[in-house]
């Protein structure tokens, strides 16, 4: 800031020198040349270039910007929706309407509401980008809230674990070759991108633990990248089976060549998941007369099995490499607590307070009631009411509002005629008891015993 005041005081001030993508070049330099202006297509297929986790041979970058599969997710999206909605364009030719038609078309294309969100998204971001850059002055795209687009949006898939009945019929079913790998699978619990990436070298055995390095994905050839929640190393000693099995597939792990897979297919070849799903897992499920899941279930049964039986949360999500509030927003109707008296506790309260009294305890006969006042009556009566009972009228107020109230007290205090017992009247005595016990005044006295208080001010004791 010193330097600009300087140049200021000087006269030499150069905004671009010092705000080279500043938001006010046009102010001082008007607006680009139409010859540096850049295409929609242009920028966006260098913007994606940039954010590349490859290398230009081909290779994974040790240091990512992003995770491949959403690389490759973004790719598809620019491909299917962005280019050609805005490909044909300029970037300062694409103003506020056209991206809200843009989004119009794909709600109107019955896309489900988290996808429209995931498009704008980055379409928003590509268009944020632009703006740092000094491309355009304004993000053109609005940005979409899920709640916006609550009436399309699809439902959450619930989870849909194994019984201990179906896990024993699956595994019956399944192929043999294949059966080691489905029975490490259903002990651990993990995503099969990871499972078919397991190497001998990052395995233990004399502490049984595994050091999951990478996840194998289908797509490009079956890449190999970090797991989607990083590597992490797996204790499992709670199943000495898994690493019997493990044994019962090699002899001798240390002589496995450094890169060898755990589980191949019988030519040796390195497994895709979508392969397993479709000719191994489904055909299983056929064999066993259960419904279509997918490779998901596996990780649903053990997540579900493990709250069940109380397991620590994060002990959960260590194994499964998740978070431990993805257990508790998907799984939670497995954990005990939630499951054992859900609802009794609320339902008691609620039953006690909407009991029906036995009409048999009711009076057949209304209880007298004061007549109704009009508004200026009531406050009469209560300026003719003191506080030692009901005193004569004043010289310019009628008697007849005293002589109602003495009638509705006397009426009250009358045994019903149908044989309930009579209610009984607070009596409020002063400092000094007397002997005689003056008529309490419903309008007086229940008015100033709810506030602690009676009409000369002085607090007095309750008696019955």
């Amino acid at each position: 800031m010193r330097e600009v005041e300087r140049d200021i005081r000087l006269g030499t001030f150069d905004y671009r020198a010092h705000f080279p993508r500043g938001s006010n070049l046009h102010r001082f330099y008007g607006d680009p040349a139409p010859a540096e202006e850049s295409s929609f297509k242009e920028y966006v297929l260098k913007w994606q270039a940039n954010r590349s986790p490859f290398l230009p041979d081909g290779r994974l970058a040790k240091t990512m910007p992003l995770h491949p599969s959403t690389w490759t997710h973004d790719r598809s999206v620019i491909g299917a929706h962005l280019l050609p909605a805005f490909g044909h364009l300029r970037l300062n030719q694409i103003d506020v309407a056209r991206c809200k038609d843009f989004r119009r078309r794909l709600i109107d294309a019955e896309l489900h509401g988290k996808t429209v969100v995931n498009i704008s998204g980055l379409a928003h971001k590509i268009f944020s980008d632009a703006v740092d850059e000094g491309l355009i002055e304004r993000n053109p795209m609005p940005k979409t809230k899920a709640h916006e687009l609550r009436l399309n949006t699809k439902p959450q898939t619930e989870p849909d674990p194994f019984s201990l009945n179906e896990i024993t019929a699956v595994m019956r079913a399944i192929d043999p070759f294949y059966r080691p790998l489905y029975s490490i699978w259903f002990m651990l619990g993990w995503r099969p991108s990871e499972l078919v990436a397991l190497r001998w070298q990052w395995l233990d055995f004399e502490n049984q633990t595994i050091t999951l390095k990478l996840a194998r994905m289908p797509r490009f050839g079956g890449l190999e990248a970090p797991p989607k929640t990083g590597v992490r190393q797996v204790d499992c000693r709670f199943a000495p089976q898994i690493f019997a099995t493990f044994r019962s597939l090699n002899e001798n792990p240390p002589a496995a060549a450094p890169d060898a897979y755990v589980f191949t297919d019988p030519s040796g070849n390195p497994l895709s998941q979508d392969w397993l799903l479709k000719r191994v897992f489904k055909p299983a499920l056929r064999r066993a007369g259960l419904r279509q899941r997918s490779h998901g279930a596996i990780r649903d049964t053990f997540i579900s099995i493990a709250v069940l039986e109380k397991e620590d949360l994060g002990w959960i999500s260590r194994v499964c490499g998740t978070s431990e509030r993805m257990i508790w927003s998907h799984y939670q109707r497995w954990i005990p607590e939630f499951r054992r008296g859900a609802g009794d506790k609320v339902a008691a309260v609620l039953e006690d307070a909407a009991r029906v009294i036995n009409p048999a305890l009711v009076s057949p006969r209304p209880s007298p009631t004061q007549r109704a006042k009009t508004e200026i009556e009531q406050f009469q009566a209560l300026r003719l009411v003191e506080a030692g009972g009901i005193e004569p009228p004043s010289e310019d107020r009628p008697a007849q509002v005293t002589t109602r109230l003495f009638r509705d007290l006397e009426l009250a205090a009358r045994t019903p005629a149908d044989g309930l017992p009579a209610s009984t009247a607070d009596l409020i005595s002063g400092a000094a008891q007397s002997a005689k016990a003056r008529l309490p005044s419903p309008l007086n006295d229940a008015l100033l015993r709810s506030r602690g208080r009676t009409a000369g001010g002085r607090q007095r004791p309750l008696g019955r």
